[in-house]
């Protein structure tokens, strides 16, 4: 597996159209603290700025206010109006945001598996089972 992975990796480094490293550039978006949190709880449902407040622990109201504009200015959020009255807002991704999923799924599969008794009570790994119905 581990060849396979160098060969995709080497292959893709090895493309004489590269301008940047694009591991570099999905990192920035998401490396950026909170940033990864905020898109992980639109994944999971949850769309107004209090839910986010209570899922993401330690984030401060403007802090999270900063991060979901920068997302909505990458293109990866969506900010819609929901009722003018009282004032709603309801966040979601775009194909782009969207386009993260994946990505989350292998980095909370990696630490299922490799880090177990940091991720489980019983310390134990295991794999996400996935409803594809």
């Amino acid at each position: 597996m581990t060849d396979t992975v160098c060969s995709i990796i080497e292959t893709v480094y090895n493309m004489p159209e590269l301008k940047s490293c694009p591991i570099e550039t999905t990192f920035r978006i998401i490396g950026k603290r909170w940033t990864v949190l905020i898109i992980r709880e639109i994944l999971r449902g949850h769309k107004q700025f209090n839910r986010f407040m209570e899922n993401i622990e330690g984030i401060s109201p403007k802090v999270l206010t900063e991060r979901l504009r920068e997302l909505e200015h990458l293109g990866i959020v969506r900010r819609k109006i929901v009722s003018e009255y009282p004032v709603k807002i309801e966040y979601s991704l775009t194909d782009l945001g969207k386009g993260f999923e994946p990505v989350l799924l292998s980095a909370a599969s990696f630490s299922m598996k490799y880090m177990p008794r940091t991720i489980f009570k019983d310390g134990k790994p295991r794999m996400p089972k996935l409803n594809l119905t």
